[in-house]
């Protein structure tokens, strides 16, 4: 599993399609059978000064100050940014390496010579809280769950409220098992996400502690000045409607006509917003479309966007030059490519962001005791090359059936020659088989012992790198690797990104020492 002793990468690639397929319309684009737009890298939107005090005050609050930062956006520096919804203990580690690859993107930006300025937005108004309820750890390769008992729709990400469960099942992980940095870890989410808080307040706090010191703005998705900013793109598209509803038609075709499944379904009876009403979204019909019009005009903080168009008015607001987007987004982004120039919003490079698997001390032992490449993990079997029976068994198998046999030649030779010797053969052959039997049990034993110590490693292995046969960076919370590496690991993810070579078709397998890389 680990890099070769020559190679000084610290990482191995693996085929993103078997580790992780992508949906199947980024494949297509990956393969080149789809084109994404053209970036508008001329038309450069007016930035807001309220949304910039209003984002450095939120930011200040959480323990993040960017006023500088923010100072260089308002002055048209370059904007890279992602956006994931909040969750438990951080959410998945994906929301990380979103996170880490905006500031990976916007050092190079800035190396350079190009100013830029790292958005990370928290869509804090979705409200399919089963997604977002649930946390994941693994520590000694053990899995340690936790799922609040949330229902979809029942509220919005920004107005849901922990339960004590979250802090119940932190106080269950062996905090004596625990290096430094992981202690530190664990203190921050257990206060972070403490009984009571709300999930949108909780992860930008969560963050804010994570990605402190690398530039990077949080944005809470529910903040009234974000809909204020990009009221005027809303508005464009809620008067071109029907102009929507057939670009967005017009490309399902496209893709329909090549196989491919789509990426949105579509509902033209409901307005793509929805109505923010005490901490909860309803759904809109489209008939009332004209009403809307006027509330977007007066209190568009009122409505939240559907999922087509949040990424729209996302661009609108902050003025996006590059979004680095996950599989599934940058397949509906696809579908949705041409409302961007319908609403007069500049289109922004989309990028696929890096897929990634940590594997730490531990699991780098176990890999290199086992002896088993990446693709072994896929399945959830001991590799059969590992099943077979020891050679030292078969050698003495093979061993024990010669000697038996020359023992028994000699034996009737014995008998014919010297026949008063044949209680003594008899009684030696039984202390020879005796004998070789022990032996052939004890090596049975103990390759019994060391088969169920390998199944033991490789079930280690598998949890904490395919936890339940999923990719890690799905099945796992942000806390996981922050347990076993530190506080300090988001500043060394990003290092290790900046590193990776552009292509973002391979899943890398990043090993990590307890100083950094290897």
């Amino acid at each position: 599993m680990p890099p070769a002793c020559a190679s000084t990468e610290p990482w191995v690639t693996v085929p993103l399609n078997r580790w992780e397929p992508p949906h199947p319309v980024t494949a297509a684009l990956l393969a080149g059978q789809l084109t994404t737009p053209k970036p508008e890298t001329e038309k450069a939107l007016p930035r807001s000064p309220e949304l910039a005090s209003a984002l450095a005050q939120l930011n200040r609050r959480w323990g993040n100050p960017v006023d500088e930062e923010l100072k260089s956006w308002l002055s048209g520096a370059s904007v890279v940014v992602a956006g994931q919804q909040p969750g438990l203990w951080g959410g998945p580690l994906l929301s990380l390496v979103k996170a880490c690859a905006v500031a990976a993107e916007v050092a190079r930006l800035r190396e350079a010579g190009q100013p830029a300025v790292g958005f990370f937005w928290l869509e804090t108004r979705d409200d399919d809280l089963p997604e977002m309820g649930w946390g994941r750890v693994v520590v000694g390769g053990q899995l340690l769950e936790a799922r609040e008992s949330w229902t979809r729709g029942e509220a919005c990400g920004f107005a849901a409220v922990l339960s004590p469960l979250s802090s119940e099942r932190l106080q269950e992980i062996p905090q004596d098992a625990l290096p430094p940095g992981g202690l530190e870890a664990f203190t921050v989410a257990r206060e972070c996400f403490a009984p009571g808080q709300r999930l949108g307040e909780a992860c930008g706090l969560f963050f804010a502690r994570l990605l402190r010191g690398l530039g990077l703005v949080l944005v809470d998705a529910s903040l009234p000045e974000l809909a204020q900013a990009s009221a005027w793109a809303a508005q464009k598209i809620l008067e071109k409607l029907e102009e929507a509803w057939g670009c967005l038609e017009h490309r399902a075709r496209e893709l329909a006509g090549q196989g491919l499944p789509l990426p949105l379904r579509l509902r033209q009876d409901l307005l793509p917003f929805f109505r923010l009403e005490q901490g909860r979204r309803r759904r809109l019909a489209a008939k009332s479309a004209f009403r809307r019009l006027s509330e977007l005009a007066h209190h568009p903080e009122g409505l939240a966007p559907n999922v087509w168009l949040r990424p729209l008015l996302q661009d609108a607001a902050l003025g996006t030059t590059t979004a680095i987007l996950g599989s599934s987004e940058l397949a509906y982004h696809w579908q949705a490519q041409d409302l961007w120039e319908l609403a007069g919003v500049p289109q922004p490079r989309w990028q696929l962001r890096p897929h990634i698997t940590v594997v730490g001390p531990a699991e780098r032992r176990w890999a290199e005791k086992l002896g088993v490449a990446p693709e072994e993990l896929l399945s959830p079997r001991l590799p059969r090359r590992l099943l077979r029976a020891s050679g030292l068994v078969r050698d003495w198998e093979r061993l024990t059936h010669k000697w038996l046999a020359d023992l028994q030649r000699f034996a009737e030779k014995a008998r014919a020659e010297q026949p008063n010797l044949t209680g003594d053969l008899e009684a030696t052959q039984k202390k020879l088989m005796g004998s070789f039997s022990w032996l052939a049990h004890r090596l049975e034993t103990r390759a019994e012992e060391r088969l169920q110590l390998e199944h033991q490693r490789f079930f280690r292995l598998r949890q904490s790198l395919r936890p339940a046969g999923h990719p890690q960076e799905r099945a796992l919370s942000v806390l996981s690797p922050l347990l076993a590496l530190g506080m300090d690991f988001p500043i060394r993810l990003v290092e290790a990104l900046k590193a990776l070579p552009p292509d973002p078709s391979p899943m890398h397998l990043l090993f990590w020492n307890p100083g950094g890389p290897w």
